[in-house]
Formats: structure tokens, C-alpha cells, sequence
């Protein structure tokens, strides 16, 4: 029975030696592990720092020149919508002349009456032709007050020549 007790004994002691090796070859192992990871943690920190600056200058461009494109879009539909009031103006026009025409000169003269302020509005609008469509408010007057008395004879065709050119001048600044 002595016999085997120093048999297991020896076993014991050889397999604490393994162990204790395996153990150190593993501390090793792991240490060499981490050593790496910081390594490449520190790499990673190094490479995407200057990349991450490079993404917010990216960002931050087009984001500006998104804003600048949607501000040029947007004064284009602006000026477009503004012409399209213009052309809007001349249909106004013709009703009120067709009205005259018809001998409703009240009806025409009210309807005519509601082109003063928007032609107006549009001098202040397109300041290069302020002049020619502010200017029109006289001759809106007369026409106004001589087809609300009855006197029908005269058509608005001074008033559409004036905004005819004013459009036909915007097309050509537009191209």
C-alpha cells in the first residue's frame, strides 16, 4: 500500500508540475493577448481620429451646400411663382376687358380694381420695372372710373402691353 501511496504521490506531483507549467504558458498567452489589443487599440484611436475630423468637415460642407442649393431653389420657384402672378395678372385682365366688352362696366371696373395692388406688389417685387408697374396705377384709375360711369369704350390694352414687356423682359434676364 506504501508502494502506491508513493506512486500517487508522484503522479500528483508531476501533474501539479504540468499544471503550473500550463498555467505560466497561458499567463504568457494572455498577456501577449492584451499587449496586442492595446496595440491595436492605440492603431485604431491613431487611424480614426484624423478620418472621424475628416467626416465632420465632410458633413459640415454638404450640409452648407445643401442649404445653398435649397436657397437658390427655392428664390428660383420664388421668381418663377412671382412671373406665373404676372401671367395670372393678364388673365384677370382679359376678363375684365371681356366684362367691358359685354357692357358691364361695374362688374369690369371692380374686376380691374383687383389687379392694382397685386401689379403693385409686383413693382416692389422686380425693383428694374418698378416704374412701368407702379406707373400703371394711373391709368388703372381712369379706366376704373370710366367704366364704373358707363363709359366702356376704352379697353386695358395699354395696361397687358405694360406687363407683356415686363414678362417678356424677365424671360430674357432669366436665360
Amino acid at each position: 500500500m506504501h508502494h502506491l501511496q508513493h506512486v500517487l504521490l508522484s503522479t500528483l506531483l508531476v501533474l501539479t508540475g504540468y499544471l503550473a507549467f500550463q498555467h505560466q504558458q497561458l499567463r504568457v498567452d494572455v498577456q501577449t493577448l492584451t499587449t496586442l489589443q492595446q496595440g491595436s487599440a492605440s492603431v485604431l484611436a491613431e487611424t480614426l481620429t484624423p478620418i472621424a475630423t475628416k467626416i465632420d468637415a465632410i458633413n459640415t460642407v454638404t450640409s452648407k451646400i445643401g442649404k445653398e442649393a435649397d436657397a437658390a431653389s427655392n428664390q428660383k420657384l420664388t421668381a418663377l411663382q412671382q412671373r406665373l402672378d404676372l401671367y395670372k395678372l393678364i388673365g384677370t385682365l382679359n376678363q375684365a376687358n371681356q366684362l367691358r366688352a359685354a357692357s358691364k362696366g361695374a362688374e369690369a371696373a371692380e374686376k380691374l380694381a383687383s389687379t392694382k395692388k397685386p401689379i403693385w406688389q409686383a413693382g416692389e417685387t422686380f425693383a428694374a420695372h418698378k416704374a412701368k408697374l407702379q406707373g400703371l396705377m394711373g391709368t388703372l384709375d381712369k379706366l376704373i372710373a370710366a367704366w364704373k360711369s358707363g363709359d366702356t369704350s376704352t379697353a386695358p390694352d395699354a395696361v397687358s402691353k405694360v406687363l407683356e414687356a415686363v414678362l417678356g423682359e424677365l424671360g430674357n434676364e432669366q436665360k
